[in-house]
């Protein structure tokens, strides 16, 4: 007999943020999002949540059993014409021909349906230029290397400092380098993504770019709008383009020849 499903409402200006930290603490086995509050289902308690502003109420297990538990609405989530990302779930669209890329989305945050992780996803789509390595920190599940990694890319680094996103994104991606910890763990690679927050942007924000060759591409995600002068003002040269969805604003920097002279470096590359 399959265990009992335990669901919990999250209630509050924080429930959004709560839902992306489940999906890095837990297995997240179903999410219905309404104005203002989060229906989540787990098949165990519920972790403890850090928000100020977030109240939680545990459903009796004859509603958390109920048939609805999110699962049965999702939908693939169309990034461009020719890119989706879809839970394993999903059926593939009738006649859809582009990169496909299949992220559980229980498994950790970074599944596509963020606004963040379309904005940088977008980004690194459009333009692609085919870099013989990539770096991914702060991977979650990994979606943004397994984008990478759909399109061939030979050599594959990323870390996280939650270990359950490093093993979400190791099960995804056998194949790729995936470390516990910061970007002080990765080598080099030529195109470097890091969909963070704008405090562990800039928290880390030199040690990233060590790890970044010049020679593809940079992206930085995960900024709300309040926060991106901020975060670009510590760089010395504009990004070549910003891409915003909802909240959340991507920006991407073309290869530099001259990487080396940027002040923000803090060290040798690996």
């Amino acid at each position: 007999m399959t265990a009992p499903l335990r669901a919990f409402v999250l209630r509050g200006a924080d429930a959004a943020a709560a839902l992306d930290r489940l999906h890095v603490q837990a297995e997240v086995l179903g999410a219905i999002e309404g104005d203002g509050e989060v229906t989540v289902w787990l098949a165990d308690a519920l972790p403890p949540q850090p928000f100020a502003d977030l109240t939680i109420e545990e459903l009796p297990s004859a509603v958390a059993n109920a048939t609805s538990t999110g699962l049965e609405h999702d939908q693939p989530i169309a990034v461009a014409d020719d890119l989706l990302v879809r839970p394993p779930w999903v059926a593939r669209p009738v006649g859809f021909r582009g990169i496909e890329l299949i992220v559980p989305r229980g498994m950790a945050f970074g599944s596509g349906e963020h606004a963040s992780t379309k904005a940088t996803l977008t980004l690194l789509h459009d333009g692609w230029d085919a870099p013989a390595s990539f770096g991914d920190v702060g991977t979650g599940s990994g979606i943004l290397a397994a984008y990478a990694a759909a399109r061939g890319c030979p050599k594959i680094v990323a870390c996280d400092v939650e270990e359950a996103a490093v093993a979400a994104a190791r099960e995804l991606l056998p194949q790729a380098q995936i470390a516990l910890g910061g970007p002080e763990t990765l080598a080099a690679a030529d195109c470097v993504v890091a969909n963070l927050t704008a405090t562990e942007l800039h928290g880390c924000l030199s040690t990233i770019l060590t790890r970044w060759t010049g020679r593809s591409r940079l992206l930085f995600g995960g900024m709300r709008e309040h926060e991106v002068a901020g975060v670009l003002a510590r760089l010395p040269v504009a990004p070549d383009r910003l891409r915003r969805i909802e909240e959340f604003t991507a920006a991407v920097w073309a290869p530099a020849a001259d990487v080396d002279q940027w002040p923000v470096f803090a060290g040798p590359r690996r």
